[in-house]
């Protein structure tokens, strides 16, 4: 038993060491009734100084499309108000705030002679809140 733990000690040794830390703290100014704290990290320098705080929102849109008498029209008039939508919506992403955007399932009914298509659309954005 005790020859075992002479031999892990033996070959643990090289692995073992300590390095010397060199921080300087001598010419910081302190006040005499203030605590200070130095922090010290490793790696490169101001890594928290840009953090900026997002709020992330989720929203709906109604997106419809125009009126029609052939359901297949109708359908063909909301896939156009969809990508106008999208589009719009893009086009207001110019600090890359959108996270996700969907013009939702597509559902026809018809009103008299004439159907119509809509959806509820869905969004998630990134909104700044603190920087």
């Amino acid at each position: 038993m005790l020859k075992n733990l002479l031999i892990a000690l033996v070959i643990a040794t090289p692995f073992a060491w300590a390095e010397e830390v060199n921080v300087n703290v001598d010419k910081i100014k302190t006040e005499d009734n203030q605590q200070t704290t130095i922090t010290v990290k490793k790696g490169t320098g101001n890594q928290n100084q840009n953090t900026k705080k997002y709020e992330i929102t989720e929203g709906t849109d109604d997106v419809t499309g125009d009126k029609a008498p052939l359901r297949k029209t109708a359908e063909i008039n909301w896939k156009k108000a969809c990508k106008e939508w999208s589009t719009e919506f893009k086009e207001a992403n110019k600090e890359n705030k959108i996270i996700s955007h969907s013009c939702g399932k597509m559902e026809c009914s018809k009103e008299g002679v004439e159907s119509t298509c809509v959806s509820k659309a869905k969004y998630k954005v990134k909104t700044l809140i603190e920087e």
